[in-house]
């Protein structure tokens, strides 16, 4: 087995969260090797909606400035929010918070998943600090003398001085690491999808606490706005079972018609 190179930072899984690491690793000057089994769908506005969509603070907003991939993904589909309106189904009045109080013009943007993973997979490519292995797959690892040894599908293997998995929930190098986790099953799903309402979003994101249930509307740059509307196990099934006459009544009932129909 062979030993390619010794990297500053090996990085396994290159979603969202990897990949931002990776590319703000190297251009802080780090050395870094990526694995990832499988590279992202290529992003085409025209056809590809993903109806999982991140909230972005300015923060993140910021980071993805620095890492000069920010202009990408706004110019291709990235709708602000200015304003957020929370309201409780059990209790009077609603918190509000608007961008304006804080000068800012906005408080955050909504994206879709793929989009930004597309974005920064390309930015990846084109960084010359960065050792893209993919496909690649890690099937064990071994930590000796001050390094961790990854192990790849190929046989070949990379060392490095700190390695971050960030392959998912489950994890499979966390496993192999032998670092546990605790899980608690909160027996709730979660309803993804795009809507049109009656009335326009007015860039706010939406959400509202129901007994057993939280239901979110977040705007989106087309006019529609992404729910998340998440539900005991139990509910999920009558609801998906439900037409989409009868679906959308409920789903307007749950959100107390803020938007209309």
């Amino acid at each position: 087995m062979s030993v390619r190179k010794l990297h500053d930072i090996a990085i396994v899984g290159a979603g969202m969260v990897g990949a931002a690491l990776a590319l703000a690793l190297a251009r802080a000057g780090f050395d870094v090797a990526v694995i990832e089994p499988r590279a992202p769908k290529p992003w085409n506005a025209q056809d590809d909606v993903d109806l999982r969509v991140v909230a972005l603070a300015p923060s993140s907003v910021d980071l993805f400035v620095r890492l000069n991939v920010w202009n990408e993904i706004a110019s291709a589909r990235a709708s602000a929010y200015r304003r957020m309106r929370v309201w409780d189904a059990l209790a009077p009045g609603e918190l509000t918070f608007d961008a304006a109080d804080e000068g800012r013009s906005a408080l955050g943007f909504i994206a879709e998943n793929r989009l930004i993973q597309s974005v920064l997979w390309n930015a990846l490519q084109r960084e010359s600090r960065i050792a893209l292995h993919s496909p690649g797959k890690v099937t064990s690892t071994e930590s000796l003398s001050g390094r961790r040894t990854l192990t790849l599908d190929d046989g070949s293997s990379i060392a490095a001085k700190l390695v971050v998995a960030a392959d998912g929930a489950d994890s499979a190098l966390r496993e192999m690491a032998g670092i546990g986790t605790s899980d608690r099953d909160y027996r709730q799903r979660a309803i993804v999808a795009h809507v049109t309402t009656e009335r326009a979003h007015e860039i706010t994101a939406w959400q509202r606490f129901l007994p057993g249930a939280t239901l979110a509307f977040l705007p989106l740059a087309d006019g529609r706005s992404s729910i998340v509307w998440s539900v005991p196990d139990a509910e999920v099934t009558r609801l998906l079972a439900l037409d989409d006459a009868a679906f959308c009544a409920e789903l307007g009932a749950a959100f107390d018609f803020r938007l209309g129909r």
